[in-house]
């Protein structure tokens, strides 16, 4: 009976052997970081959980929980034996793409460290299967919240506050991330939101350096990948990959929020067919969800809408960058950053001119906004009418809660590192709105 039993045993792991060298060999070919698989397991290991496909099975019950389908997989809800819940992504399959998506968002995810960023808990490996573990958020996405009839609408202070944290992590990898990113596929189903609302993106899979830089091998204007509707048009002209395509998608990120419209219908995309209403402040009002017409707020609704235009605007050059965004929004959800600015603006006020001459990228900014021949102004969009746009002032440390500054404070030399500091990077401030 022992003897049974040793044999058993052994046949066992000779095919785990054999199959673990399969995956080895198979997968080193489609390896973006040039590494064989288990030597790229072993440098995962240490950042990372590496979960059983056995304890994965259970946790899905038999991958029966799918909370969401998407490009490059099937996300189930796992709940382990420790108790912990966790998204699992399913890869759809382990062709030279999803390899390289598998590999890539690992990679990236080693790097960033963000509370408006979803983190990587683990992966697993079996075969030919590979899988992505992340933090489990549990109200969804933003896009069932906006499009789906079983879920209950979102309120104007919890779609401003979500529109904040987005920018918040945007601008994070924008400017804190050595070399910068870009996310590439910024859309409403790659805004998840956790128990409390708080806005987290995720779906790393697209993203590419936005300057030279080694964060994946393929060229980043080789291949045209996003979400229709969501794609900035001068990316699709040049295929040319800047900070500037994310800022485009945020404005229809935002104007989807305001509207709770699809970004693309009837083979009209949602900038277009709301151009005349974003044009027309006296019918501003019409744009919005019938859910938040009689509880927006007038001013930041103002606000709100010419970022929309200013991030929509054709040419990459004449948009804002995300600490502009962030600025304007931070500046319409609270009265102190506001009373910051007039006083920036007053002539007496002693410390604007040592700034400014300190400053040339800001005094060229504050010229631009003011400056009647800005580009883009004359047709309507490039002006930011409807809202007196602020100067931009300093951004003060985030620690500073009077100014309501920038939340990625992170240094660049701790984002080049595998792991950055979440203390270095806080979320929103707290108490902006009420949620």
């Amino acid at each position: 009976m022992m003897l049974i039993v040793l044999v058993v045993l052994i046949c066992k792991k000779s095919r785990e052997l054999e199959d673990s060298e399969s995956v080895n060999k198979n997968s080193s070919k489609h390896l973006p970081i040039g590494r064989p698989m288990h030597k790229f397991q072993e440098g995962t290991q240490s950042m990372f959980r590496k979960y059983s496909y056995k304890e994965t099975k259970r946790g899905t019950y038999d991958f029966s929980t799918v909370i969401g389908r998407g490009g490059f997989g099937t996300v189930y809800k796992a709940q382990y034996t420790d108790g912990s819940m966790i998204a699992v992504k399913r890869m759809n399959r382990v062709s030279e793409q999803g390899e390289d998506e598998f590999c890539r968002e690992i990679e990236l995810l080693a790097r960033l460290h963000h509370r408006h960023l979803v983190s990587l808990r683990g992966f697993c490996i079996k075969k030919r299967e590979r899988f992505l573990m992340y933090e489990y958020m549990s109200n969804g996405s933003l896009k069932d919240h906006l499009h789906s009839p079983r879920k209950t609408p979102l309120s104007w202070e919890t779609r401003i506050q979500i529109a904040i944290d987005v920018a918040n992590a945007l601008e994070y990898l924008h400017f804190y991330c050595d070399p910068p990113l870009c996310h590439r596929d910024i859309k409403s189903s790659n805004i998840l939101l956790d128990e409390n609302f708080v806005a987290k993106v995720a779906d790393f899979g697209l993203a590419h350096a936005s300057k030279g830089g080694s964060i994946c091998l393929e060229p980043a204007n080789t291949d045209i990948r996003g979400t229709p509707g969501y794609m900035d048009p001068e990316y699709v002209v040049t295929q040319e990959l800047t900070d500037k395509s994310d800022v485009y998608s945020y404005g229809v990120l935002l104007l989807e929020m305001l509207t709770a419209r699809r970004v693309v219908q009837d083979g009209v995309s949602l900038v277009e067919s709301t151009q005349i209403l974003l044009a027309s402040e006296s019918r501003l009002t019409e744009l919005l969800d019938p859910h938040i017409k009689d509880s927006f707020d007038l001013d930041q609704l103002q606000t709100v809408v010419s970022i929309v235009r200013w991030c929509t605007q054709r040419e990459g050059r004449a948009r804002p960058s995300m600490k502009q965004v962030l600025q304007l929004l931070y500046e319409s959800s609270d009265p102190m950053q506001s009373g910051f600015i007039q006083a920036v603006e007053d002539e007496d006020y002693e410390g604007q001119l040592l700034y400014e001459s300190s400053d040339p990228m800001q005094s060229g900014f504050i010229q631009a906004v003011e400056d009647e021949d800005y580009e883009g102004g004359s047709d309507g969009r490039g002006r930011l009418s409807g809202v007196k746009i602020p100067r931009s002032g300093p951004l003060f440390h985030s620690g500073d809660g009077r100014y309501l500054a920038s939340s990625s404070s992170t240094s660049r030399s701790y984002c080049s590192r595998s792991f950055l500091l979440e203390t270095g990077s806080p979320r929103s401030p707290q108490n902006i709105l009420s949620l």
